[in-house]
């Protein structure tokens, strides 16, 4: 009987020995498909990363988005622009970071043209200018290097704006150049030229404009009115007189408002809308050949140097797109 039984207990556990085996190599084979699942899963993550690294920190960095002079301009220099820009303005506007680097670079490989370059010292001593502090006492010498209370605002700056020194020296750089070369139009502007004298109300709205008109029709006089309803404080005093004005310095369509064929000195015209806002003006004399000077002279220059600087932007290859604006966007959302 004892023999029967141990036979048949021996006869079961090989029976069930094939069992246990199928249901151990089933849970291996499960466990690889897990491991594999897991790692490919892992594999696609890092993939995915990678490729958004690719894009976002390599690749789109490196696009090039202008050419000019056979010089390339990637995406990434145009971002240290854009970022100072604000930083100095207050206003992010992608493409015009990309401008004036671009602009600073003709500049730069034209500078000959235009008086020369700067002086090797400039850089540093408008650092100097902009962030060392002004010694106390009428008789005290002006600072010629960065203390460290002066390093320390500079730095502070850096950190705000989220650009390197070097990047922001390459700029500063290029605005010295940009203010060489408007000093050197303003010089070779004329000594006179022909210009009419210009009193005018500049309002924001048509409504006021019409207003103030009505007040000149009821025989107020234009310095009164211009007082109390002109709102441009860039070109006009107190009373509105502007004073000289030659044609072509202005914008477009204030230029063309004020040169019109047919005006009669003394006479009230307007209101017309313009960019600079609704203008009310009159002309008190002229045109004849006056000095140029003051703002307009500025205005000459700068009319100038930007004609020179289109002249040399000719062969300009611009591939810059929404998607690169975009881009500089996000690094400065990044960056706050």
């Amino acid at each position: 009987m004892r023999q029967r039984r141990r036979a048949e207990r021996q006869h079961s556990g090989r029976s069930a020995s094939p069992q246990v085996a199928g249901r151990r190599l089933n849970e291996r084979q499960r466990q690889r498909l897990l491991y594999v699942a897991i790692a490919v899963v892992l594999v696609g993550l890092v993939a995915m990363l990678a490729v958004g690294w690719y894009l976002n920190s390599y690749r789109i960095p490196r696009k090039v988005v202008a050419e000019i002079d056979g010089v390339q301009y990637q995406l990434r220099e145009a971002l240290p622009y854009a970022l100072l820009d604000a930083g100095v303005t207050g206003s992010f506007v992608p493409d015009q970071g990309l401008n004036n680097l671009l602009g600073d670079g003709i500049i730069e490989r034209n500078i000959g043209e235009v008086g020369g370059d700067i002086d090797p010292g400039a850089v540093d001593a408008e650092i100097v200018r902009q962030y060392e502090p002004l010694p106390e006492g009428e008789e005290a010498e002006p600072p010629t290097s960065l203390s460290e209370e002066g390093r320390d605002f500079l730095d502070q700056f850096l950190d705000f704006v989220r650009v390197s020194e070097e990047d922001y020296r390459a700029w500063l750089t290029g605005q010295l150049r940009r203010q060489s070369a408007l000093e050197y139009f303003s010089a070779e502007a004329p000594e006179t030229t022909e210009q009419i004298h210009v009193e005018w109300i500049v309002t924001q709205s048509v409504t006021a404009a019409r207003a103030a008109v009505a007040r000149l029709e009821d025989g107020e006089e234009f310095a009164d009115v211009a007082g109390e309803s002109n709102e441009d404080f860039l070109f006009s005093d107190a009373e509105g007189v502007v004073g000289w004005v030659p044609e072509g310095v202005l914008q477009a369509d204030v230029n063309g408002v004020l040169f019109a064929e047919g005006i009669e000195q003394g006479e009230v015209q307007g209101p017309h809308t313009t960019a600079f806002g609704t203008i009310v003006f009159r002309v008190t004399d002229g045109p004849s050949d006056e000095p140029l000077t003051g703002v307009m002279r500025e205005l000459w220059a700068q009319n100038d140097f930007q004609e020179w600087v289109d002249g040399k932007s000719l062969g300009l290859q611009y591939y810059f797109t929404a998607d690169d604006a975009q881009w500089l966007v996000e690094q400065l959302e990044s960056l706050q």
